[in-house]
């Protein structure tokens, strides 16, 4: 009885060793390795981050009437010139993972796996891995400019009258006859400015007969509230002819960076006031975007207990599939010294550790834990 129960239990493990997974060899390989069978191949993953970046696009216009702002309305803070200035808006972070190439396994099959068309299904898997890949880009939208200055015009010309002396014969006598004569000239810069200056000051009327009831029309709160808000609108669009105007854009640009394993400041690109975003780090410090990852910590006790596990007596490390534990880090970007954004707490791969399992892990989904080749 005990022959056959030892004869059941060898031929156990002979089917096990038959069937079971065969090994996990990290690449590259010695010159005295033997090859035998059918492998697969993965990769570890490592964390990348995408840096989306909003940048302002700030278009200043100079009002038509600028130079008589100040002596026309009192008005001192006024855009003296056309120009562009650019600042970062917003900036966020997505992560992805990638291949780490430094860090690649060669999988023998086992007989198991062959069976189960692991090999075909892994073929079919890297086919589709090219399917649904999009691309992003930044397009440009057209200058949205108001309304009211793309389109506003004034009357260039004004009547004038002259007065002169007409001399007229009638039944042979003389008269002088006074008489006026009407042209159109064209008006002056000043002349236009003052127009639309006293047009701000009927505004101004208006609006307060409206709110004190002087012109005795029984108006509704709605409608007095819709008018008032038109005025509003109207004058400070008048007055924008002599203080100019602002048209903000958006510009959208993403960079990709890879931390290294202990690498804890990246340089990320550089926006200059006047010439805007930049991939290239400026040679001013203060145009600079760096992004700062901070390690979290984690509890000390957990480190001691694995050092004394693998170093216990009787302890046997795993030959099976290799995957890597992700650690966490604090996240922020700087502008040259000054910190601008906190993006929180993430994940990155190379910085974990990498654990080992035991063979034997016929059903394990590679997918789950890299990229397969």
């Amino acid at each position: 009885m005990i022959k056959k129960l030892l004869l059941l239990s060898l031929l156990c493990v002979s089917l096990i060793s038959l069937f079971a997974q065969k090994s996990v060899v990290p690449l590259p390989v010695d010159s005295g390795y033997k090859y035998s069978g059918d492998y697969i191949f993965y990769a570890l993953p490592q964390t990348a981050f995408k840096v989306n970046v909003t940048v302002t696009k700030s278009n200043e216009f100079q009002g038509i009437y600028g130079d008589y702002a100040k002596s026309l309305l009192g008005l001192t803070n006024v855009i003296s010139s056309d120009r562009i200035t650019y600042s970062v808006q917003n900036i966020e972070l997505e992560t992805a993972e990638v291949p780490d190439t430094t860090c690649v396994y060669a999988v023998q099959l086992s007989s198991k796996q062959r069976n189960s068309d692991v090999y075909s299904n892994v073929l079919l898997q890297r086919s589709a891995n090219g399917k649904g890949q999009g691309s992003c880009g930044y397009t440009p939208d057209e200058l949205q400019i108001p309304d009211f200055f793309r389109y506003y015009s004034d009357l260039a010309y004004m009547e004038q009258n002259d007065n002169y002396v007409e001399t007229q014969i009638v039944d042979g006598v003389v008269r002088q006859v006074p008489a006026v004569r009407t042209q159109k000239v064209a008006k002056s810069s000043q002349q236009k400015a003052q127009e639309a200056a006293d047009q701000i000051g009927k505004i101004r009327e208006d609006r307060y007969a409206l709110l004190t009831g002087s012109s005795e029309v029984p108006y509704s709160a709605e409608a007095i509230s819709k008018m008032v808000d038109e005025l509003n609108t109207l004058e400070q669009n008048y007055i924008s002819l002599f203080t100019g105007f602002v048209v903000e854009e958006e510009e959208h640009y993403t960079v990709w960076v890879v931390p290294a394993a202990g690498e804890t400041q990246i340089p990320l690109f550089s926006v200059s006031q006047t010439a805007g975003f930049n991939t290239r780090l400026s040679a001013k410090p203060a145009e600079n975007y760096v992004m700062n990852l901070q390690p979290v910590k984690e509890a000390s006790v957990r480190s001691s207990f694995d050092v004394k596990w693998h170093c216990s007596q009787g302890h046997k490390p795993y030959a099976g599939y290799r995957l890597r534990l992700p650690a966490a880090a604090q996240i922020s970007i700087s502008q040259g010294a000054t910190p601008v954004f906190d993006l929180g707490t993430r994940y990155i791969y190379q910085w974990g550790t990498i654990d080992i399992l035991p063979l034997g892990k016929d059903d394990f989904d590679i997918s789950k834990i890299g990229f397969i080749y």
